[in-house]
């Protein structure tokens, strides 16, 4: 099954075109997330792993054309791809996570 992959500006502005956001699936605060990435305040919206996973119809619904950024863009992407099987929603991920713009945050 094929998942959006995109690079940051690539996220950025396919969200923008969509009035959906980047979300954030990692334990950092957003905030935190945010300024590493140079990205203005509430461009990002916040998603808890151990919740991700456990979401119903309509909570996978609220996220359709979001893109998920993780680590190292696994989780986010394997997150897209069980949207889409298990209930059609479509969503994306960055590509290689947020390791791939700023290196490892932890």
């Amino acid at each position: 099954m094929a998942i959006r992959e995109m690079f940051l500006e690539e996220a950025l502005e396919y969200t923008r075109g969509r009035g959906s956001r980047l979300v954030w699936i990692g334990s950092e605060p957003v905030d935190y997330v945010n300024e590493l990435l140079g990205l203005e305040p509430g461009t990002m919206a916040q998603l808890q792993p151990y919740t991700a996973m456990a979401m119903d119809r309509k909570e996978a619904d609220a996220y359709k054309d979001c893109i998920f950024v993780c680590y190292h863009g696994n989780s986010s992407r394997y997150l897209a791809e069980v949207l889409k099987e298990k209930y059609g929603v479509e969503s994306g991920s960055l590509k290689g996570g947020i390791t791939a713009i700023v290196g490892e945050i932890f």
